[in-house]
């Protein structure tokens, strides 16, 4: 079996700005097969941004991102639609829609973007829910759901269309250290049974360190530091040390005195 160089994902050179914000400045990186790379980084500083370029929700001022073969920032939109077949997106806050079940919200990619019959959208969406521990719960409405089972009704909706890529964004926010733990634990054994590529958006640093196979550092719209977990650790990068220890003493709080003083 021929082993492909291409990468699943990369970011080249990217410039992105929201007004006068200028968040991602000549931004590159890129994420190799099956690899499950938590970006990490301040509040505000543009890494849920590069999850929303990747899928071509958004395009950027300058620069290029592929995905495999395919460099979304020049795709049509119909074939933009047929790439983001093969990537899942896990947000923040489930985005389970309120007035459909368990069953339905996860069936919903299949019903949209596929011909399948109900029958096999059924067989799939047990499949998926059974993966995840909720089959049980395949009648609930999003609102008998605590915060834990609908991040796993989020990740059977994210799995359902067998993508090779899945994009978490703040997978375990707001939820208790316990269930935080169960989610990164699934996370982990459902991409590594599916083989499926991962970038994840977060700044738990426990959940950031149990999930990671790589790690890199987003600040003032660059990757700073991109290195495995170990080495990350030991960073020798004043900024990347700083948000580690999460002291109030370095060069982040000190950037945004200066920004304060320049008011």
């Amino acid at each position: 079996m021929s082993v492909k160089n291409s990468h699943m994902v990369e970011l080249r050179h990217v410039d992105m700005q929201f007004e006068e914000k200028k968040v991602l400045d000549g931004c590159s990186l890129s994420v190799e097969p099956e690899e499950r790379l938590v970006i990490m980084g301040q509040s505000g500083s543009g890494k849920s941004t590069i999850l929303r370029l990747i899928l071509g929700i958004l395009k950027p001022i300058d620069g290029s991102i592929f995905f495999k073969q395919f460099e979304i920032t020049r795709l049509k939109r119909r074939k933009l639609q047929q790439v983001r077949r093969q990537i899942g997106m896990v947000y923040q806050y489930s985005a389970l829609l309120s007035s459909r079940n368990v069953r339905d919200n996860v069936a919903l990619p299949l019903e949209e973007l596929t011909d399948k019959s109900r029958k096999e959208i059924d067989k799939i969406v047990d499949e998926k829910l059974d993966l995840v521990g909720m089959k049980d719960a395949k009648h609930l409405l999003p609102s008998e759901l605590s915060g834990g089972m609908k991040k796993r009704v989020s990740l059977a909706r994210a799995l359902v269309l067998e993508p090779e890529l899945i994009l978490f964004d703040e997978p375990v926010a707001g939820l208790d250290p316990v269930i935080a733990s169960v989610i990164d634990e699934l996370i982990i054994s459902l991409t590594e049974k599916s083989k499926v590529t991962s970038i994840i958006v977060t700044h738990e640093m426990d959940s950031a360190f149990r999930i990671g196979t790589r790690m890199a550092m987003l600040y003032q719209g660059k990757i700073i530091e991109d290195a495995e977990p170990e080495k990350f650790k030991q960073s020798t990068n004043p900024v990347v040390a700083q948000f580690l220890s999460g002291s109030t003493e370095g060069p982040i709080l000190e950037g945004s005195q200066d920004a304060i003083a320049k008011k």
